[in-house]
């Protein structure tokens, strides 16, 4: 299950039915079992709350992502019928407007930055951590470039 929420402020501003079959494609590639996942586009206000509060930077950021650790997702909660659902690998929130931002400095589209971006965010959730060490950052940006390929964006590194 891929859940796609925004502002309503943005109607109309990508293609919902392109946007998760792109995100199928990467939890697909990022996942030995299938993997759903939850996205809500939202504002530089919004998310500057969000990073402030979970991550203790004061300022807007492009992305947050929330994975879902395998002890979350193998919970036996009692009394709850397992419906067979997909198993959700976590949430990513992105600020539209850092996105048409960073769209224009990249000199692309703001559908390519969105699905850079996305591709970023799922490898997070997959337990990717470019903060953690040099080796790490090269290797997620290869990891991110393959998924990016995989969709038919080449060469935007």
């Amino acid at each position: 299950m891929i859940e796609i929420r925004w502002d309503a402020d943005w109607d109309g501003l990508t293609n919902q039915k392109q946007l998760e079959e792109i995100l199928k494609v990467f939890l697909k590639n990022l996942f030995k079992n299938e993997r759903g996942l939850s996205l809500y586009l939202t504002n530089d206000a919004e998310i500057q709350k969000l990073n402030q509060q979970f991550r203790g930077k004061d300022s807007p950021t492009d992305i947050l992502s929330w994975p879902y650790s395998e002890d979350e997702l193998d919970l036996d909660f009692p009394n709850v019928e397992n419906t067979d659902e997909v198993e959700l690998a976590g949430d990513l929130v992105v600020s539209v407007e850092r996105v048409r931002k960073q769209a224009e400095e990249n000199d692309w589209n703001f559908e390519t930055e969105l699905i850079r971006l996305l591709a970023h965010g799922c490898a997070h959730l997959a337990g990717w951590d470019h903060e953690r060490n040099a080796k790490e950052a090269k290797e997620m940006l290869e990891l991110e470039i393959e998924l990016l390929k995989k969709v038919g964006l080449l060469n935007i590194y």
